[in-house]
C-alpha cells in the first residue's frame, strides 16, 4: 500500500542526482556512472519494498530515513570498493549485502523508536560488519588475499569526508566565521560495540541486578542495551575477537576492588573508639561473636592481637561508625 507523501520513484531519482557533484575527482567517469546507478537502483528498490510491506506502517519521514541510509552508504562503500581495486564483477554482491543489512537494521531501529544518534551509530556499526564479512567471504573463496582485504579495509570515504568537513569547519572558525549549523562529528561505532557486548553480560544477570545496572546509563544508552539484550542470537551476530577486546576494555575501565591493609583498618577502628563511650560500644557488641568483641575491645586499647580478616574488620568499622553517626 502506498505511503502518503512518499514517492519512492521521485525520491530515488533525487538522491541519485545528488551523487554526481559529491563524487571525488579521482574516480573515473565510468565508475562515477556506476555509483550513480547503484544509488538510484538501491534506493528505488528499498523505497518500493517499504511501500509494499504490509507488516509495517511507516510514515513518509520514516520511509525516507531508511531509503536515505541505503543511498548514503551505497555511495560511500562503492567509492571504497572502487578505490580498493576489487574486480567489478564482485562489487554488486558486496553492496547488496550492505544494503540488505541497512534495510533490516534501520527498519528495526525505527520500529523500536531508537534515538536518531543511536540509529546512525547502529547502522554504521552493522555496515562495517557486513562489509568485513563480505570481504572475508571473497577471501575464503580465493578471490581476495590478505593484502587485498587489508587494502579494502584501509579505505573509508565517509571518514575522509568527515575529516575534510571538520578541517573546513576549523578553518572557517579560525577566520572568525560562526560554527556551521547542523554539523556533527562522525559517530564512533566502538561505543555501540561496547554496548552490544555489555548487553551479552546483562542477558545472564538476574532481573534486579540487570535493572540496577541499566539505571547507571543514560536513557538512550539503556534503551539501546535493552534492544541488544532482547536480540535473538546476539552472540553469533558479533565478531568474537571484537567482543573479547571490548570485554577487556570494559573490565579495565571498572574500579579495582578495594585492597584493605590490616594495620590501617585496625588504626581506623582505634580512632573511632578511642574517644567514644566504651559502655555504648559494649552494648553495641553485646550480641556479637566473641571474636568480634575481642577485636573491638583490643582496638579501643590501641593493641590488636585478634587475627580478624581485614574485610570483616572493615565491616565492623563501618557498622560502629554508622551507629555513632545516627
Amino acid at each position: 500500500m502506498p505511503i502518503e507523501g512518499f514517492d519512492f520513484k521521485a525520491f530515488a531519482r533525487s538522491l541519485a542526482e545528488q551523487v554526481g557533484p559529491a563524487l571525488p575527482p579521482d574516480i573515473a567517469d565510468a565508475d562515477k556512472q556506476y555509483i550513480i546507478n547503484i544509488v538510484h537502483n538501491f534506493c528505488y528498490m528499498a523505497g518500493e519494498a517499504i511501500s509494499n510491506d504490509t507488516t509495517i506502517s511507516f510514515n513518509a519521514d520514516q520511509a525516507s530515513i531508511v531509503t536515505q541510509f541505503i543511498g548514503e552508504w551505497a555511495f560511500h562503500k562503492s567509492i571504497d570498493i572502487i578505490r580498493s581495486g576489487i574486480d567489478p564483477q564482485f562489487r554488486d554482491g558486496i553492496l547488496q549485502k550492505i544494503a540488505f543489512t541497512i534495510f533490516e537494521i534501520a527498519k528495526t531501529a525505527i520500529i523500536k523508536n531508537m534515538p536518531q544518534g543511536d540509529m546512525i551509530a547502529v547502522v554504521e556499526f552493522h555496515v562495517k560488519k557486513a562489509y568485513n564479512e563480505a570481504l572475508e567471504e571473497l577471501k575464503s573463496k580465493g578471490v581476495l588475499n590478505d593484502e587485498q582485504v587489508k587494502e579494502a579495509l584501509s579505505h573509508s570515504n565517509i571518514d575522509e569526508m568527515a575529516q575534510q568537513a571538520a578541517a573546513q569547519e576549523a578553518a572557517a572558525q579560525a577566520n572568525g566565521a560562526s560554527p556551521s549549523e547542523g554539523y556533527s562529528a562522525p559517530q564512533n561505532d566502538n561505543k555501540i560495540l561496547k554496548l552490544a557486548t555489555f548487553a551479552i553480560v546483562l542477558r545472564h544477570l538476574p532481573f534486579e541486578k540487570r535493572q540496577g545496572l541499566l539505571e547507571k546509563f543514560s536513557p538512550e544508552e539503556a534503551n539501546t542495551l535493552r534492544d541488544y539484550a532482547n536480540m535473538e542470537d546476539l552472540e553469533n551476530k558479533l565478531d568474537p575477537a571484537l567482543v573479547a577486546k571490548c570485554l577487556t576494555e570494559i573490565k579495565s575501565s571498572l574500579p579495582q576492588p578495594k585492597k584493605l591493609n590490616k594495620n590501617k583498618v585496625y588504626k581506623r577502628l582505634y580512632n573511632i573508639v578511642k574517644n567514644s563511650d566504651i559502655s555504648k560500644i559494649s552494648n553495641m557488641m553485646n550480641k556479637e561473636r566473641q571474636t568480634v568483641k575481642m577485636f573491638v575491645t583490643e582496638a579501643a586499647q590501641g593493641s590488636v592481637s585478634c587475627d580478624l580478616p581485614p574485610r570483616i574488620a572493615d565491616i565492623v568499622c563501618n557498622y560502629i561508625e554508622e551507629k555513632f553517626n545516627r
